[in-house]
């Protein structure tokens, strides 16, 4: 395998397990379950839409962001981890993040297409975690296809979600309330323990520059 082609692997799957499209399926299936089909497709392709056009300009534009707040990636890294702890504890208590959308954005997103923006396109699946791993994954990349690999990735992770969250409202009818509660607390699970990597590897970084690690 070319190195190329590994990063290109490496940058979709990472993207995929921190982008998890099944986290925004409950929300999704809530605000449509009502909908018709092809409003339904509506929201979810514009949702996709926004947060791969958000990935894609954090790609390329996220380390001049930093640069120009004076931000290092370790400290996106560490407060990516800190929020994602935060709405990882609230999916295991099976209730809506309140980093992911506050009362105002609820309200705001009472017609359909301003709630496919927001809360669905960004934060729920655009969140801090993809936006970090885009931005990594840029720094990393070495040449222009394996920057290209990068926005390939953003767009093959949208076009995983979009069937995802059309089966979300058939999904909500046949689990119940119950049964996505419990599907719902494991994936908090997991994105606590994505919190805690993201913790890890920011503080580890922090501590090798200062000569306490590796």
């Amino acid at each position: 395998m070319s190195a190329d082609l590994a990063f290109a692997v490496v940058a979709f799957t990472k993207l995929l397990v921190v982008y998890n499209p099944l986290s925004a399926m409950p929300m999704f299936a809530a605000f449509t379950i009502e909908d018709t089909t092809r409003d339904r497709l509506r929201v979810a392709l514009l949702g996709v839409t926004t947060s791969i056009i958000v990935m894609a300009v954090f790609a390329f534009a996220g380390h001049w962001i930093l640069d120009f707040f004076s931000i290092t990636t370790e400290a996106f890294q560490i407060a990516a981890g800190v929020i994602f702890f935060g709405i990882g504890s609230d999916m295991l208590q099976a209730k809506r993040s309140r980093v992911k959308t506050t009362r105002r954005e609820q309200d705001e997103a009472a017609s359909r297409d301003s709630h496919a923006i927001i809360p669905l396109g960004l934060p729920t699946l655009a969140g801090p975690g993809a936006i970090v791993t885009v931005i990594a994954l840029a720094g990393l990349a070495e040449g222009g296809a394996q920057l290209a690999s990068v926005y390939l990735a953003a767009f093959l992770v949208g076009s995983v979600t979009l069937p995802c969250l059309m089966l979300a409202p058939a999904m909500l009818r046949a689990l119940g309330r119950t049964g996505l509660n419990v599907v719902t607390r494991i994936m908090g699970l997991l994105v606590m323990v994505v919190g805690v990597q993201f913790l890890i590897n920011g503080v580890g970084s922090v501590l090798e520059s200062w000569g306490y690690w590796g």
